[in-house]
């Protein structure tokens, strides 16, 4: 499964789980279900008004029919997060390369160039997705986007709070000085390791979160110790309250 790598602000990398192809293709199957099953409502409710026919009464129809579809991913995307409704049922969503919010700007330019796409050269956006990589169609490319998985849904375990047993010593008094968001990347780091087994990036938090504590002790596991200092954190928070 390819991923994209995000930098935080912490300057540690964590990998974000990149939507397939087949993730996208299923998302935009719905919505096109969807444009379609509006579109029949449509033509249905004007036959339902029969009599009424005017070149007037048909720019209208027009209209009201073909603006909403022209606006849907534009719109849903800007509204919901980054998320179209098959988006939604396919859990995946838009996000800048570099981890954060797609501005308006990027949703714009993802928007125009669907329609170069999807429209005026019809396979266009799946062959530029097999050409580019990272999960990205020319749309992407130009807006600096990608469409990743959703997280799974956080649980207790997942958060920085770790039970400390009453008689635990502190190994790094310096764990204190971290955030709760440095502590969370720690987390993510190690939970992302255990799953995958990518020692590189257990290797890189390790010599980064030496480094930002002062730390030089190259012997002790990346594990041990990362998982120490997640322990020695919540054991100096737990003191606090």
């Amino acid at each position: 499964m390819e991923n994209i790598h995000i930098q935080t602000t912490q300057n540690v990398r964590i990998d974000q789980e990149l939507a397939t192809l087949g993730d996208r293709t299923l998302a935009y199957l719905i919505d096109t279900l969807i444009m379609v099953v509006w579109l029949i409502i449509m033509i249905e409710l004007r036959d339902s008004f029969g009599s009424v026919y005017s070149m007037e009464a048909d720019i209208v129809w027009l209209f009201v029919l073909l603006l909403p579809m022209s606006l849907y991913h534009l719109l849903f995307e800007i509204l919901a997060n980054g998320q179209s409704i098959g988006k939604m049922v396919m859990k995946i969503r838009v996000i800048r390369t570099d981890g954060s919010q797609p501005t308006l700007g990027n949703f714009l330019i993802r928007w125009l160039m669907r329609i170069v796409e999807f429209t005026l050269f019809r396979g266009l956006a799946l062959l530029a997705f097999l050409i580019i990589g990272k999960g990205q169609r020319l749309g992407d490319l130009f807006a600096g986007t990608t469409v990743v998985r959703l997280r799974r849904r956080i649980s207790l375990q997942d958060t920085v709070v770790t039970e400390v047993d009453s008689s635990y010593k502190p190994t790094y008094p310096q764990a204190q000085y971290l955030s709760h968001r440095d502590v969370e990347v720690i987390k993510e780091t190690l939970s992302f390791y255990k799953k995958t087994k990518n020692y590189l990036v257990l290797a890189e938090a390790f010599v980064k979160v030496q480094e930002v504590l002062g730390i030089e002790d190259k012997s002790i596991p990346h594990v041990q110790f990362l998982e120490t200092i997640v322990k020695d954190f919540n054991y100096y928070m737990s003191k606090e309250n």
